[in-house]
């Protein structure tokens, strides 16, 4: 199996070789990348000029875990970075890696609910994100993500309750009214989703989607008593 896992990392960047020069702080080095490439700061992007930056990131990453392949950390950046720049299917093994140790990051158990919704598979979503209600009930994502695949499989009034408690926990007022807006358009009340998206959009006025939303909604005469 170790063998395996070290061909996969070999094969990530779609590249047969990788510049091997080890560390001697993981936790450093990593911090090194996040402060490079301003993980923390802005969503990573790598379409168009950006594509070269993130290939450099893939390598880089790449290398930590070669060193690291045990540290929750460098696997957790990794399974982003790798998603992000569109490697689906490496980020779902890190990902995987990640949710059978004993105690998965949240940001892994978010990272899977969403791979998991990608592939289609609406079950196991909706476990992974039980996993991150029970484990990290007082962050707002598990609920948010809850939220989301029980408005996916129609249950309004169940994902419109989760959504208030991710508001409980933290949820920002934007992000709470789009998925509002959203839950009320589903049942129908057009009016009421508009007021919504309106208030996304006073908040945000570049909000696309809401913009989408609020404006299809105009069209069809929905959004006025």
């Amino acid at each position: 199996m170790k063998i395996f896992y070290i061909i996969l990392l070999l094969t990530l960047s779609g590249c047969a070789h990788i510049d091997y020069k080890p560390t001697v702080n993981p936790y450093s080095a990593l911090g090194d990348i996040v402060k490079k490439y301003q993980l923390n700061a802005q969503p990573l992007k790598c379409e168009g000029i950006n594509a070269s930056n993130c290939l450099n990131l893939v390598h880089e990453v790449n290398q930590l875990m070669l060193e690291h392949p045990d540290s929750t950390a460098i696997l957790s950046i990794s399974a982003y970075v790798l998603y992000k720049s569109g490697r689906a299917n490496q980020s779902q093994q890190v990902i995987n890696t990640l949710l059978n140790k004993a105690n998965p990051p949240l940001n892994a158990i978010t990272l899977g609910v969403t791979l998991a919704i990608e592939q289609g598979n609406l079950a196991k979503a909706k476990s992974i994100a039980q996993y991150g209600v029970d484990v990290f009930g007082t962050h707002a994502s598990p609920y948010l993500q809850m939220a989301s695949l029980h408005y996916a499989q129609g249950s309004y009034v169940i994902a419109s309750n989760y959504l208030e408690l991710s508001v409980k926990f933290g949820l920002n007022s934007t992000a709470y009214f789009y998925h509002k807006g959203l839950i009320e358009e589903a049942n129908a009340n057009n009016l009421l989703a508009c007021g919504y998206y309106e208030q996304v959009l006073r908040a945000e006025p570049t909000h696309q989607k809401a913009l989408a939303r609020r404006g299809k909604l105009s069209v069809l005469g929905n959004c006025y008593s």
